[in-house]
């Protein structure tokens, strides 16, 4: 009788295992993916690190944003990475900028920080060549090397109007690849 009720024990258990083996499969919701891309006739295609970019410039006293048209004379640099690079399709490049352009330096992207932001600031763009650079004008170009290439630009503070006030800043630009 021990041994038919040791039997059934373990016959039941094995059943249960079998039952659990073969439940319902469970499905849960996890999430969502966005891909991206684009395919480009060009003679490079931009680099993904600097598809996205997030420059964060140092902070500036008002004092150095007293004047009108003053820049702090703190560039932060920044740059814009080419790669696949062919020079039989194009031997320069150059970048062109767009943006909320500043309501007073309409070269410079505005200060679209919102609450708290710093008064009669903007951002101004420099080239490759170390010159100012208005918004929806190509940059001075570099020459292209089969590969990789970097285009390297920089970004300062500009007082505009009037003396700059305390505050937060920040803005967005678009930018084109140009090839010649």
């Amino acid at each position: 009788m021990k041994f038919n009720k040791i039997v059934y024990t373990a016959f039941t258990a094995a059943l249960f295992s079998t039952c659990a083996a073969y439940a319902a499969p469970v499905t849960v919701s996890g999430g969502t993916i966005n891909f991206e891309g684009q395919v480009v006739d060009a003679a490079c295609s931009v680099a993904t690190q600097s598809d996205n970019q997030t420059i964060t410039l140092d902070q500036v006293k008002t004092s150095k944003l007293a004047t009108p048209g003053q820049a702090a004379g703190q560039q932060h640099p920044f740059s814009i990475s080419l790669e696949d690079c062919d020079t039989s399709v194009s031997a320069n490049a150059g970048v062109t900028f767009n943006g909320q352009a500043d309501a007073v330096t309409a070269t410079a992207l505005a200060n679209t920080a919102g609450a708290g932001a710093a008064t009669n600031v903007a951002l101004q763009l420099y080239g490759p060549d170390g010159q100012e650079l208005s918004l929806g004008t190509a940059s001075s170009t570099v020459t292209l090397t089969d590969g990789e290439n970097v285009i390297p630009f920089s970004v300062d503070y500009i007082a505009t109007g009037a003396a700059a006030t305390a505050g937060y800043v920040s803005s967005t630009a678009t930018f084109n690849v140009n090839y010649s």
